[in-house]
């Protein structure tokens, strides 16, 4: 009997079609997650390695540093359009490998590539400020996310936060508005409420 109970479990298991997949839930992520251990402090020291050389160059061209010029009210001039009036990305590509594949839930703000007539958009930059890539020098790459969708979204408000849901890949993009560390194949989004 215990034999026929099993089989008919079985076989109206089979009967009742494939199961539903089972969709993990988002990980709620910020920024910060996206940061190595230590990753702050190398960070600033490239910070602080990208100054004291500009230093150099200026000091070599006017009497006073940016340091000095700083503390002073008084700064520096540097020439607009000059080899010195640029701002590169600072930062490395060092990635938390853990959220390789991770289903994940970060808020942030779009920066469209390009984008159809419809305003409809199939690849940006997710980048944690407003105005990041485009008015100031670009985040560090391990805080710029390059988002793919494999159909075009529209997102109403460019200009707005969003929350962004799908799958980070520790995959690394190159691109001149600023190279970016992970990738993130969105599913959906949302608008950012807090």
């Amino acid at each position: 009997m215990r034999m026929l109970l099993s089989f008919l479990a079985l076989f109206a298991a089979a009967c009742s079609g494939p199961a539903e997949p089972v969709v993990e839930k988002p990980r709620t992520i910020n920024w910060e997650t996206l940061l190595p251990e230590g990753e702050i402090e190398e960070i600033d020291r490239l910070f602080n390695e990208y100054f004291a050389k500009l230093d150099e160059k200026l000091l070599s061209q006017q009497p006073q540093s940016l340091i000095d010029a700083a503390k002073t009210g008084d700064y520096a001039n540097i020439p607009e359009g000059s080899a010195l009036d640029f701002m590169p990305q600072i930062g490395t590509f060092n990635v938390v490998e853990e959220l390789d594949g991770a289903r994940v839930r970060l808020p942030g703000y779009i920066v469209p590539f390009e984008f159809s007539e419809s305003g409809e958009i199939s690849e940006f930059l997710l980048v944690p400020y407003y105005g990041a890539c485009i008015h100031t020098p670009p985040p560090p790459p391990n805080q710029i996310v390059y988002v793919t969708s494999e159909t075009p979204m529209a997102f109403g408000d460019l200009w707005g936060a969003i929350w962004a849901v799908g799958v980070l890949r520790a995959r690394s993009k190159m691109n001149n508005l600023g190279d970016a560390a992970y990738t993130l194949e969105i599913e959906s989004w949302e608008s950012y409420d807090g």
